[in-house]
């Protein structure tokens, strides 16, 4: 136990729910006459192009009706309008989704600061047949006189900026299938796969129907089916294919007669197999002289944390007697060892750290699901993707099996590891950049983790493209280096929007984690390469937030070996990349060796997977601690039963995050009198809530203290959490922080944008500190609405100036639960960590708190 463990509040009183501000709004409605003048053409080509296909279906099959998905693309958003597309026979609601940043127009706009400016939409996507047509264009010919019963539509009608249908454009322009395709015509030229996702039909009947009309047309080009999935519980399905070269050369070329993308079944072709592992170049050495790998778990220890990834080498003298690798679909038969990179490197990090400098390895197995299989084909020229999902699997249907046999089995047999806390995924699907709406593989893992409890570590993933510049290299190569780097960030900044997350970094319960230029490597001779950053900064190959609905993403910045730039040969060269070279620095990591039958090789590597695998070993340490302070309490307090270890974990990872001098440095080089008051905003991007390092905070100082708090809250209730303030502190000056940080997992609406059934905020907490007072403690970090917008809360607060109180005055936070998305009936647990640290001049003040809330905890128990 340590000298000062991490304290307990006694149980929270009850509360009303806070008093929280409303969402906003879009531009106001048109009026009827304004709408019927602009779009009535509109739904008259509709009707006649829906007329026409008609006559074409009765020409060759009788009785058919046209099918078709209706898009409505409105100016802000209609409370549960899925409802209302219900009470038309033959429309069947299929999605909803944000849209961004819609640029005004003379129709519709808002007006800030006197100006327009863009606003957040709505896109309605149902399933409509002609007589459900019609009957929608009646309603719009009436809606000054509708029933009540359709009144939603009234409200759509007025917001409704554009109506159409959904086109072969829509399959195949934005979803990354056209350029992998290019890309693979280049060295394959047999039968190219393809995932086709299926707008999802609530009814078993409509989802067989949907999938024989794709399998069909797939047969009638020529084509393969090789796996299909069905998961109700995300609306999800379906279908892995592979094409001939001929059919897709067609679509290369432009063509879009082919009856397979004509079908209104399908949402979307995507890229297959696109989750990649890549590992630069590097050069195997030795395991250092220095480390010893005696100590392993024993036999009955169980995991408690899974890593989904490549296939590790089990046998390695760093990971050997420390794995539990469980492999179904015997990947391993077809994976030499050479290619054994990424799932090796991942593994030696979560259980011993750096090896430039390890830690204690962890006391139990890692639970080890391979997906990934060796893949030979070169990406670049200068780096080799040595592992990848399967063409022909299916990603989200993959880890949704992985996932379930770890805590209910497959078949007939037990659960895979039932004590699992944590999954690391540090892998990312690379054609799948986060742009408005969630990712199925990002929903799947909300899902997941609300129903098992169960935090996902994700990886923000990695930008392997060079930095592009706005200026040759000759103008800005003789300048100082901090001038360098202030350029390069200030280009990586202006290029974030091809920087986005990679899916499912978009996750709303998982951790997503960027990595900071830092590793435990010696310092090195940068004559021929450029510093890109300074220690400790974002990392440039960093992918960059926001999240959905512009939550917080990524929520926090962890170690992720450093990065050098390639200073360029030509003065002429406008970008700088990043430097693949076996000598080049990085965390020292396991590796199969040079030759066959080397098990005791390292190498360097680096990335936001390095980052995501030492938060998934910070967590994995967290646990026993957890067990610890629950043996140890004391009466009165104790953790609550209902709030699952990997809310702790999640809560307390985060909970160490600060903006610190990168934030000082990123404000000071992007503010301007324009952008002041959403800077934070912006750079939270960037930053998330702040950098760690990869230790575990696992006790108190004298001078500072963390304590821990939670419980459950059903929708409209609150709770009032005490942290007593010591009386030493009272009208002492000097620097005092104040951290609070709440974490939940929320349920999920799978027909409602707003996915997230379950708000739960805290106000700024009110205290004799006078947190909030500008004159007293300032907020610092990122923005306190960013932080509420998914399911991760953290702000922390700090001054230096006097604050008077007596002995018995307390922090108040106060914590509330609202519904967000749809109903809520399930009470939601959470966990909440508050951290009180003074300046050493101002005196200790660990013993001080202590007493004081185990005074709280002995008048609680008596009560």
């Amino acid at each position: 136990m340590a000298e000062r463990p991490l304290l307990l509040l006694a149980k929270p009183t009850e509360a009303a729910k806070a008093n929280k501000g409303g969402r906003g709004g879009g531009p106001s409605p048109r009026t009827a006459q304004e709408q019927l003048q602009r779009l009535g053409p509109r739904i008259d080509q509709l009707t006649e192009a829906l007329e026409n296909k008609r006559l074409r279906l009765q020409s060759t099959t009788t009785g058919l009706q046209p099918e078709e998905v209706l898009v409505l693309e409105t100016a802000g958003a209609v409370d549960e309008f899925y409802k209302a597309v219900q009470k038309i026979e033959g429309l069947g609601f299929l999605a909803e989704f944000d849209e961004d940043d819609i640029p005004p127009d003379d129709h519709f706009f808002v007006i800030k600061k006197g100006e327009r400016r863009p606003y957040r939409g709505r896109v309605y996507l149902m399933f409509t047949n002609q007589k459900a047509f019609h009957q929608l264009v009646r309603l719009w010919t009436s809606k000054d006189s509708l029933p009540r019963k359709y009144a939603k539509w009234r409200d759509v009608f007025l917001l409704l900026r554009d109506l159409r249908f959904w086109s072969a454009q829509d399959r195949l322009e934005e979803t990354g299938v056209l350029d992998d395709w290019r890309d693979r015509m280049t060295w394959e030229r047999e039968n190219l796969p393809c995932e086709i996702e299926l707008f999802f039909y609530p009814s078993l009947a409509d989802r067989t129907a949907a999938s024989g009309k794709v399998r069909t047309a797939v047969e009638a080009a020529g084509g393969i089916v090789n796996n299909e999935s069905v998961i109700s519980d995300i609306r999800y399905h379906a279908l892995s294919i592979s094409l001939p070269v001929q059919a897709v050369e067609r679509l290369l070329a432009g063509e879009r007669d082919l009856q397979l993308i004509q079908l209104e079944n399908i949402q979307f072709l995507r890229a297959s197999g696109q989750m990649i592992a890549r590992c630069p170049a590097s050069k195997p050495e030795a395991s250092p002289a220095f480390f010893n790998t005696e100590t392993r778990p024993p036999s009955s220890a169980e995991p408690l944390v899974a890593l989904i990834d490549g296939l590790p080498l089990e046998q390695h003298q760093v990971l050997a007697g420390r794995l539990r690798v469980d492999d179904p679909d015997d990947v391993g038969a077809e994976y030499p060892a050479e290619f054994r990179r990424h799932g090796t490197a991942m593994a030696s990090l979560i259980i011993w750290g750096d090896l430039h400098r390890p830690g204690e390895a962890l006391s139990q197995p890692l639970y080890v699901r391979p997906i990934l299989r060796p893949f030979h084909q070169p990406v670049s020229d200068d780096e080799i993707a040595t592992e990848k999902v399967a063409d022909n699997a299916l990603i989200v249907d993959l880890i949704h099996r992985a996932v379930v046999r770890i805590f209910e089995g497959e078949g007939n047999e037990p659960p895979a590891a039932p004590s699992v806390r944590v999954i690391n995924l540090s892998i990312g699907i690379d054609d799948r950049p986060f742009f408005q709406s969630l990712s199925p593989l990002a929903r799947l893992l909300d899902w997941l983790a609300w129903k098992y409890q169960v935090l996902f570590i994700v990886s923000a993933g990695n930008v392997i493209e060079a930095i592009p510049l706005d200026q040759p290299w000759g103008d800005i190569a003789s300048q100082p280096l901090e001038d360098i780097q202030r350029t390069a960030l200030q280009a990586i900044a202006a290029d974030t929007r091809n920087r986005r997350l990679l899916s499912p970094a978009e996750t709303i319960n998982g951790l997503t984690v960027a990595a900071t230029h830092h590793d435990e490597g010696e310092p090195m001779d940068w004559l021929h390469w450029l510093d890109p950053a300074p220690a400790g900064f974002p990392s440039p190959y960093n992918r960059h937030g926001p999240g959905y609905r512009r939550a917080l993403k990524p929520d926090l910045l962890a170690p992720g070996g450093r990065a050098v730039l390639r200073k360029p040969v030509l003065v002429s060269q406008q970008s700088l990349k990043i430097v693949d070279h076996p000598n080049a620095p990085g965390q020292c990591v396991a590796a199969p060796g040079a030759r066959s039958g080397d098990l005791n090789a390292t190498t360097k590597m680096l990335g936001t997977s390095n980052a995501t695998a030492l938060m998934s070993r910070a967590a994995a340490l967290m646990i026993p601690i957890l067990n610890e302070l629950r043996v140890s309490a004391a009466d009165g307090a104790s953790l609550p039963q209902e709030v699952p270890d990997a809310l702790w974990v999640k809560a307390l990872l985060v909970h160490r995050a600060r903006w610190g001098s990168a934030g000082a440095h990123y404000q000071h080089l992007f503010e301007t009198p324009e952008n002041k008051k959403q800077l934070k905003n912006q750079l939270g991007r960037f930053l998330g809530c702040g950098l760690v390092d990869s230790d575990p905070l696992r006790e108190c100082t004298s001078t500072r203290v963390t304590v821990l708090s939670g419980g459950s809250l059903r929708a409209e209730a609150g709770a009032l959490h005490r942290f007593p303030l010591p009386p030493s502190l009272s009208g002492k000056q000097g620097w005092r922080s104040l951290a609070v940080t709440l974490a939940w997992f929320s349920p999920i609406h799978t027909l409602s944008e707003r996915w997230r059934r379950a708000q739960l905020w805290f106000k700024s907490p009110d205290s004799k500190l006078k947190i909030g007072n500008k004159e007293q403690l300032e907020r610092c970090g990122a923005d306190w609405q960013a932080v509420q917008r998914g399911t991760l809360q953290h702000e922390v607060f700090e001054g230096e100036k006097v604050s008077a109180f007596v002995d018995g005055d307390a922090i108040i936070v106060h914590v509330s639960c609202r519904k967000d998305a749809g109903p809520l009936t399930e009470s939601i647990p959470y966990a909440l960590a508050i951290t009180l640290e003074v300046d050493p001049s101002i005196g200790e003040i660990y013993d001080e708190i202590r007493d004081r809330i185990q005074i709280r905890e002995r008048v609680a128990a008596n009560n």
